[in-house]
Formats: C-alpha cells, sequence, structure tokens
C-alpha cells in the first residue's frame, strides 16, 4: 500500500492506495499534467473525472458488443 497525499483547494487529502494502482494514477496524472507538490484545481478534477468515466463507458459497451458476438456465434 503507498499512501498518496493530493492538496485540493488547499486541503490535504491522504489516501492509501494498492501499490499497482498508485503506480498508474502517478503516471495518469503525470500524462495529463497534474502534479501532486501543488494544489489541484477542482475544475481539472472533474475533466480528469469526466474523462475516466468516458473511457469505463466506452469499455462496457465493447464488453456488450463482444458479449453480443459470442452470444451469437453459439
Amino acid at each position: 500500500m503507498k499512501k498518496v497525499t493530493f492538496i485540493i483547494a488547499s486541503r490535504r487529502l491522504e489516501v492509501d492506495l494498492n501499490d499497482d494502482f498508485a503506480n498508474f494514477l502517478f503516471k495518469d496524472l503525470e500524462a495529463n499534467q497534474v502534479s501532486l507538490d501543488r494544489d489541484i484545481e477542482i475544475s481539472k478534477l472533474l475533466q480528469l473525472y469526466l474523462k475516466a468515466l468516458h473511457k469505463e463507458y466506452h469499455s462496457e459497451e465493447h464488453i456488450k458488443t463482444l458479449l453480443n458476438k459470442i452470444e451469437e456465434s453459439n
């Protein structure tokens, strides 16, 4: 487990994350130009949340499509 500290709206928030997920999170934050060393804007967090939700939506739709194809082939 890794303890990760976020600074949001001048408040320090600590969370414990699984090591693998924490590493994934660090890479994703870096790719989205978010630094844990400074205050993160709430609007930026909202954008990242919506981006993640959009990705999950497309993944679920893809899974549904694959399941339908499997069912049709049986």
